[in-house]
């Protein structure tokens, strides 16, 4: 087993995984409740982590993982526009109107 990726956010660490797993990468995910100990532990000692359970994938995986990460930072939200169809205003991050689904133009 290899730690391979940890985040404070349990919510990046279960979705990095569903990543992995769906790529054929075995994995389990520790310390998922270890946040009750932060105090008496160091923060960043009691992070969710993301184990694979293959040393073997682990090359595969840090792969997959920064890929998830450039394109995640890499992504910045857009101006906000008015839907063409209902004239709402959305917010820049949103590829489709809110009200009635319409997508960006």
């Amino acid at each position: 087993m290899k730690l391979v990726f940890d985040h404070i956010d349990f919510t990046v660490v279960d979705h990095l995984q569903s990543i992995l797993e769906g790529e054929g990468i075995r994995t389990e995910i520790r310390n998922l409740n270890a946040s009750s100990a932060a105090g008496a532990l160091p923060v960043a000692q009691v992070y969710p982590e993301l184990w694979i359970l293959n040393n073997g994938d682990e090359t595969r995986a840090k792969a997959v993982i920064g890929e998830f990460r450039s394109t995640a930072a890499g992504t910045p939200p857009g101006p906000d526009w008015n839907c063409p169809v209902c004239h709402e205003l959305v917010d820049g991050v949103f590829s489709e109107c809110w009200n009635c689904s319409t997508p960006r133009p």
